[in-house]
């Protein structure tokens, strides 16, 4: 008669289970030890040794033997339906994953600088999402530093001169910031003719650089002066330094997508034109690693070099 099942024993790992029952599966689907053999690829001895290993881990007989074929014993029949059920679990396991590689889909998690989520990608990631329609996007906007890693993202947007990082950073464009103030200022207060003398000026600060935002640099030729420089304003928003300077506040450093239509129509004026803001920056889309890399996020960083490639020179 057969004996009633036992608890698995705590030192039957999860892998061999697997094995056992798989084994298991291909002679029992097979109702013969030989034939399963052919169809696995498997010695019919490891098959049996198998089979006898699981059956001794429950402590019941599952199969009858006969020279020629096996049949199930009662409790066989009942546990070979819940194993089918869990290789059939497996097998759409490696198969969601399959489909994950092959297609984008699946909910896409990115993180934006505020003012380039808003002023550089109108119409970006509508069309994304159109392009591929499994695709579920979450954008969040954020000036500070997001750790892709930590909060789960999938890719973030960086801009600037990118630490040492295990992080694959992919160039999608370069950030060109511009010297400006607007025509009010320059009337009441005059046109710097060299960088030294932005230090008798109001500046606007970015307080989120190094040292505040106070130690500005520009590049002329192989030259690269260094000035020093202060103001009534500060602030971590690059829109609000943008805003400030069109008010007339002061001069500021602006990044050319910010301030590009300004100074196209007038409200914004471009100092020291034959200087560089230095060091240049770029715009980066960072993600985890290349390899295994899943469709979205490749599709992802793909479109986003496409469309702003050009537009970021």
């Amino acid at each position: 008669m057969n004996q009633p099942l036992r608890l698995l024993q705590p030192d039957i790992t999860d892998l061999e289970r697997i094995h056992l029952i798989a084994a298991f599966v291909a002679v029992a689907e097979a109702m013969s030890f030989a034939r399963a053999s052919e169809i696995v690829n498997v010695s019919a001895s490891t098959l049996s040794r198998k089979v006898a290993r699981l059956e001794d881990m429950l402590g019941t007989r599952l199969l009858e033997r006969t020279t020629r074929r096996v049949v199930f014993t009662d409790l066989g029949a009942i546990y070979f339906r819940h194993c089918r059920e869990v290789l059939d679990r497996l097998k759409e396991a490696d198969d969601v994953i399959a489909s994950y590689h092959s297609e984008p889909q699946g909910l896409l998690r990115v993180s934006f600088p505020v003012a380039f989520g808003r002023l550089a990608l109108p119409g970006i990631i509508a069309d994304f999402i159109a392009t591929y329609p499994k695709v579920k996007v979450e954008a969040n906007y954020t000036d500070r530093f997001v750790d892709l890693l930590d909060e789960g993202y999938n890719a973030v947007v960086r801009i600037g001169s990118l630490p040492d990082s295990s992080l694959v950073a992919r160039k999608i464009g370069t950030n060109r910031k511009q010297l400006v103030a607007s025509p009010e200022y320059i009337a009441r207060y005059g046109r710097p003719q060299n960088p030294a003398e932005l230090a008798a000026h109001h500046c606007l600060c970015f307080s989120r650089y190094v040292r505040g935002g106070t130690t500005w640099q520009f590049k002329r030729g192989e030259q690269i002066d260094t000035v020093h420089v202060s103001g009534d304003f500060r602030s971590d928003s690059s829109e609000a330094i943008y805003e400030a300077a069109c008010h007339g506040a002061g001069i500021g450093i602006i990044a050319n997508y910010i301030c590009g239509e300004a100074v196209e129509r007038g409200d914004l004026v471009p100092l020291l034109p034959e200087w560089t803001v230095w060091p240049e920056t770029s715009f980066y889309v960072c993600y985890a690693s290349n390899k295994h890399l899943l469709p979205k996020t490749r599709a992802f960083s793909d479109f986003l070099v496409q469309r702003l490639r050009n537009t970021l020179r």
